[in-house]
């Protein structure tokens, strides 16, 4: 055998190894939950479904070609919604009544085994059918807030356990629950400092200190109940559970454990794509979805007929086990071996768990869960004593909140459906009110068209004359209703309108027949209808529709849009100068402060130049030959070479382009056309090196001027742009720095 493959064996043992010993809270805390919610006649049970979901059912799951980069095991959510059900379908399917303190009898206990292991088949079943279905892209839009809601909750329900056992055991059991959360926090940080200490897992040290403090403190105190679970671990398996069933109305229990059983399905898959989403962020390790959904679903089918746990993704295992180097199945399957041989080994000691020990497991495995990102957002609400805020992650934080109450108080049954209730109303609130919200007018949007004075406040005084709608996201069944509103949320001084679409990324047959609607609707109200940005939409049933309404004006993008519409209003205006007068170009602004003398010399140097409409002054990628001052007629600044490029702005008599050109020598980086006839006088590069080598003050002048030019242009444009545009100015301004004002 070569020496890459020893090392890679070495590798995946290790990796084994190493996840099997950071998982030891996850063998243990189970069992702990299940006596907690189920009473001590459950710890048999819990022994039995753990010793199966840690060893057969993860190598199912990856026979079922689940991803490798994923190790599964049992988890603590998944175990308590299920333990939620069993008590359920113990108290559906027992007619006799259930004490007050909801320990359960061993015949409403295996009653209610039998019962939950049908609808954890009916789960399993349910998670396998969307993966066929190719659901899976579907279960990840599932909010990150709903699985942090259902951890926190489990969290807070392992606290409530762990104080139950404190106050069982006494000071004693409190002791060694402090001393093992303080190792937990503290033995990080040491090995740390220290390297030879690495080798000592964190879990060890904590059940180390444990024991140490069980012996030396003398907490062996063990619930009087705990004796009773063992039985013979093979009784639990689901098949000889089944017969406690008879003569129980099957079909009632299942339509009663329709929510619960929908519930274990989505806890079990956002754990495995949790634990698959921190492999892929992590360390990039790919994974299908679907193929997931097969594997998960499969493999808990078998594990509800043999009365396995539910089984799903565990980050723990996984990220220790890639952090050591194991990266293949091999690695699984030692994890699986040394995980099953740990829990032999402590099945008889776990009978008999002393208090203190098994809270410390408890207060381990709850701070596991805890999300970090909500303990930070709790923080920042304490210590700024504000309880709302603007932020949209707020909203997770609240949704988080909400699911942990629920699930603490209530159950997790309820908080789970709670969590993606609330997730999916907060979406379609958001989605609804982004798209189309409202109209806005010319005063709170403007083409990047050039105007004189006189345009302008003729533009503002009628601003109202011109309705701007921007639809963005997905148009559907949702907001169809919202979008026929808007016709008549319309300012009734309107003369034509315009419908942004290229920003609309999908659009069911509600969404596009109301956008019909709206346009039709705007039409026999003799508007001037302009749908901007059609060639950009990603949807072609969209385009299609639109293109089939007559005589329906289209533009490229919203800012020509924008020019067209404002043209249909000056139009309309009384006796309004529509050109702007010409300048002589002593007065352009890239001249000023020169002396006559200067500007003699530099128009010495200078060329005259006429382009027509339509004709570009110079083009994108072309040599810079020098500097544009604009006498006469307006220009656009195209950020591509066709007439189709988006504009970024347009400029007029007195004002001066390709500036930049002079500053770095780079070839253009923008198109400049002429929207009319334009008279310019051309600075090329040999009439600047002439004024460099004669007249250095003058070319020190138009440096300095072209400076200032562009500082005002990138403020300016960088302001308008993220008022009136919604876009970050930042970005905005260093594109018009680099791109406009060539």
């Amino acid at each position: 055998m070569s020496t890459t493959k020893i090392h890679a064996w070495r590798s995946e043992l290790r990796g084994g190894i190493e996840s099997a010993l950071q998982g030891i809270p996850m063998l243990l805390t189970p069992s702990l939950l299940s006596v907690g919610i189920l009473g001590a006649l459950a710890a048999g049970a819990g022994l039995w479904g753990t010793l199966l979901a840690i060893t057969f059912i993860p190598v199912l799951r990856l026979w079922f070609r689940g991803s490798s980069a994923v190790i599964a095991g049992p988890r603590i959510a998944s175990t308590a919604t299920y333990a939620a059900l069993v008590l359920n379908m113990a108290l559906l399917a027992s007619d006799a009544p259930v004490r007050s303190n909801a320990v359960l009898t061993l015949s409403q206990l295996r009653m209610g085994l039998a019962a939950a292991s049908v609808m954890y088949l009916i789960a399993s079943f349910l998670i396998l059918l969307s993966g066929l279905l190719r659901l899976g892209r579907v279960f990840k839009m599932i909010p990150t807030p709903v699985t942090s809601g259902i951890s926190n909750g489990t969290a807070l329900i392992l606290l409530v356990l762990a104080a139950h056992k404190v106050d069982a055991g006494g000071v004693a059991a409190g002791l060694t629950a402090a001393t093992m959360l303080a190792v937990h926090l503290a033995w990080p940080p040491v090995q740390r400092r220290l390297h030879l200490l690495r080798f000592l897992p964190t879990v060890v040290m904590v059940l180390l200190s444990g024991l140490l403090c069980v012996m030396l403190l003398g907490g062996l105190h063990v619930e009087s109940e705990a004796a009773s679970g063992g039985q013979d671990p093979v009784q639990w398996m689901s098949a000889a559970l089944w017969p406690s069933l008879h003569g129980v109305h099957l079909g009632v229990l299942i339509k009663q454990g329709i929510p619960a059983t929908i519930t274990l399905a989505l806890v079990m898959v956002l754990e495995t794509f949790t634990a698959a989403s921190t492999m892929e962020i992590r360390f990039g390790a790919r994974f299908s979805a679907d193929r997931e959904l097969i594997a998960l679903g499969g493999a808990n089918m078998v594990g509800a007929l043999v009365g396995s746990l539910p089984c799903s993704g565990s980050p723990v295992y996984s990220v220790a086990a890639r952090l050591s180097g194991g990266r293949g199945r091999m690695t699984s399957f030692v994890c699986f071996a040394v995980s099953g041989i740990g829990l032999a080994f402590l099945n008889p000691w776990l009978m008999a768990l002393p208090a203190g020990l098994a809270a410390g497991l408890l207060i381990l495995q709850s701070t596991m869960m805890v999300s970090p990102a909500f303990l930070e957002s709790l923080s920042q609400v304490v210590h700024t004593r504000r309880w709302t805020r603007p932020q949209a992650s707020d909203l997770g934080f609240w949704i988080t909140v909400v699911i942990s109450l629920v699930g603490f108080f209530g159950n997790l049954i309820w908080a789970t459906f709670a969590g993606v209730g609330l997730s999916c109303l907060v979406v379609l609130r958001r989605v609804s009110a982004n798209l189309t919200a409202r109209w806005v007018y010319l005063d709170g949007v403007r083409s990047r068209r050039i105007r004189t004075l006189a345009e302008a406040d003729a533009l503002t005084h009628l601003a109202h004359h011109v309705g701007v709608l921007r639809m963005t996201g997905h148009l559907f069944f949702g907001n169809s209703a919202r979008i026929t509103q808007l016709a008549d949320e319309l300012d009734e001084d309107c003369i034509c309108a315009v419908i942004d679409v290229s920003a609309v990324q999908d659009a069911d047959p509600s969404g596009r027949d109301a956008v019909l609607w709206l346009v039709r609707a705007l039409k026999e109200r003799n508007l001037q209808v302009v749908i901007a940005g059609l060639s950009k939409c990603r949807v072609p049933s969209l385009q299609t529709a639109l293109d089939s309404v007559p005589v329906l004006d289209q533009c490229i993008d919203l800012d020509r849009g924008l020019e067209r519409c404002e043209e249909w209003v000056l139009q309309n205006a009384t006796a309004l100068p529509r050109a702007q007068a010409a300048r002589v170009v002593e007065g352009n602004s890239l001249l000023r402060g020169l002396d006559e003398d200067e500007i003699t010399a530099v128009l010495m140097v200078a060329e005259e130049r006429q382009v027509e409409a339509g004709m570009a002054l110079f083009r994108k990628d072309d040599p810079s030959n020098g500097v544009w001052m604009l006498q006469s007629g307006q220009v656009s600044i195209l950020a591509g070479a066709g007439a189709s490029s988006m504009r970024l702005a347009t400029f007029g008599p007195g004002q001066f382009v390709g500036e930049m050109g002079l500053i770095d020598g780079n070839t253009r980086s923008a198109t400049v056309t002429a929207d009319t006839p334009v008279q310019a006088v051309l600075l090329d590069n040999q009439g600047i090196a002439a004024l460099v080598r004669d007249h250095p003050q003058a070319a020190l002048k138009i440096t300095r001027n072209i400076a200032r030019e562009l500082s005002q242009r990138v403020r300016s444009t960088s302001a308008v742009l993220a008022q009136e545009w919604e876009t970050p100015s930042a970005v905005w301004g260093d594109s018009m720095l680099s791109v406009v004002n060539k």
